[in-house]
């Protein structure tokens, strides 16, 4: 189990949220590592909310928004793949609190490069990002293009479900 919990307040940008825990509803508990608008930050923590409560009915998931460097460690302490990737999902375990739905981490460095790359803001690139994890939470994979296919649907319905049109999203 990996719960990123909150890890308390952190300096910031004028203007800018980080650091801060955002207990949106009782399906999510979000905390970022890096500056991001306040508004596009409630947008987010917002449609995060409502998918999660969606998906994981019942249950709190813990998202952690953090840079390329975070995540790569992430990535090479939990999948042993050294290289930063766009988001990581880490299902609740028999260790893990009854109410607690799973972790899920996201590179906002590189939300943000995807997003220029597939013609996204960074709002709709995240929102994906985040339904995929949520995918995933769920006992969901892509082990083929057949499934790759059906994954990527599902996150767009899932994203369409809180008002966010994506066709491309991710690498």
């Amino acid at each position: 189990m990996l719960y990123f919990g909150y890890a308390g307040p952190a300096q910031s940008a004028p203007g800018m949220v980080k650091g801060v825990l955002e207990s949106i509803s009782k399906h999510l508990e979000a905390s970022a590592d890096v500056d991001i608008p306040p508004r596009l930050w409630a947008d987010f923590t917002s449609a995060a909310a409502s998918i999660a409560g969606q998906l994981i009915p019942g249950k709190a998931v813990a998202l952690r928004v953090m840079d390329d460097a975070a995540i790569r460690r992430l990535n090479a302490d939990f999948r042993r793949v050294d290289a930063a990737t766009d988001v990581l999902s880490f299902p609740a375990d028999e260790k893990s609190p009854p109410d607690h739905g799973g972790d899920i981490g996201i590179s906002w460095e590189t939300v943000s490069r995807q997003a220029r790359a597939n013609g996204n803001t960074d709002l709709a690139e995240a929102v994906a990002l985040f339904a995929h994890g949520m995918l995933h939470l769920t006992g969901l994979d892509h082990p083929d293009d057949a499934a790759q296919d059906a994954f990527d649907l599902k996150t767009r319905e899932l994203c369409n479900s809180v008002g966010i049109e994506v066709e491309t999203f991710g690498h």
